[in-house]
């Protein structure tokens, strides 16, 4: 979310006392901040227009398509609308971006498989593959990071229904098989994803049951959006649909002044 953090604290920090901000002008900041853009629309609306030199905005909305934060990650849609907004001006001045209030927004997200795929395949998501500590279902300790994950892949099925293809390599054995996870996903209180009739084929064969359910203890804990109240963040998910070719994700998102994510210094 730093990247979210750029954009707002590039909004704010064009408010000056002796003057307000032009939309074109902090359109070309966010560009600068960006790897990359298709469009990028920013709308900041106030009235009457002395307020911003108050350090306050009515509302901002923000369109972006086609976006990359970095160069392996393509956001298809980013639709951004804002609560009235109070900023500290006193920490603007100083180049760090504060709040007077909490900032309340609503966001939409659209992601197409091919890009979610780019990610996925990028030395970065590798990389962080390579740390992981993996086992299959009933592993015993000595086989403790025996097996190593690459070349992911994501497929969306009917149903709110994902398909992940991984290859999984045994560093014992020197041998590579596809692994195939199946699972529906529920969203259940606007914070808890919840997998539903999950299952696992390796090399052709089903894994039991049991073996996942024991794989997938403890995950639903890892699956809350709740775990962001460390950070003093409020996050819902209001709409999600997955389609054969995209994700769709509307999220309503609260973030206190004291967030640890506005810690950001230009």
């Amino acid at each position: 979310m730093e990247w979210i953090t750029i954009i707002l604290s590039s909004l704010f920090t064009l408010i000056s006392p002796v003057g307000i901000v032009a939309d074109q002008v902090a359109e070309g900041v966010i560009r600068d901040r960006l790897y990359q853009a298709d469009l990028v629309d920013v709308r900041i609306d106030n009235t009457p227009n002395f307020r911003l030199v108050g350090g306050r905005v009515d509302r901002v909305r923000f369109a972006g398509r086609g976006i990359s934060p970095i160069p392996e990650f393509r956001i298809d849609i980013l639709d951004v609308e804002t609560d009235p907004i109070d900023i500290d001006l006193p920490a603007l001045q100083d180049g760090k971006f504060a709040l007077d209030e909490p900032i309340q927004a609503a966001t939409h997200i659209v992601l197409k498989t091919e890009d979610i795929n780019t990610l996925l395949r990028s030395p970065r998501i590798q990389e962080l593959l390579n740390t992981l500590e993996f086992n299959l279902p009933g592993a015993s300790d000595r086989e403790r990071n025996r097996y190593r994950l690459s070349n992911p892949q994501i497929a969306f099925l009917p149903g709110n229904r994902i398909q992940i293809t991984v290859d999984l390599a045994d560093r014992v054995l020197q041998e590579e098989v596809e692994a195939l996870v199946e699972t529906g996903i529920q969203v259940i209180d606007g914070h808890q994803l919840v997998l539903l009739e999950p299952t696992i084929v390796i090399d052709g064969q089903s894994v039991p049951q049991q073996l996942i359910n024991a794989f997938t203890e403890g995950i639903d804990e890892l699956l809350t959006l709740k775990q962001f109240d460390d950070w003093a963040i409020v996050a819902r998910v209001l709409q999600f649909n997955l389609q054969p070719e995209t994700l769709n994700l509307v999220v309503y998102v609260r973030v206190d002044p004291s967030s640890p994510l506005l810690e950001f210094e230009d």
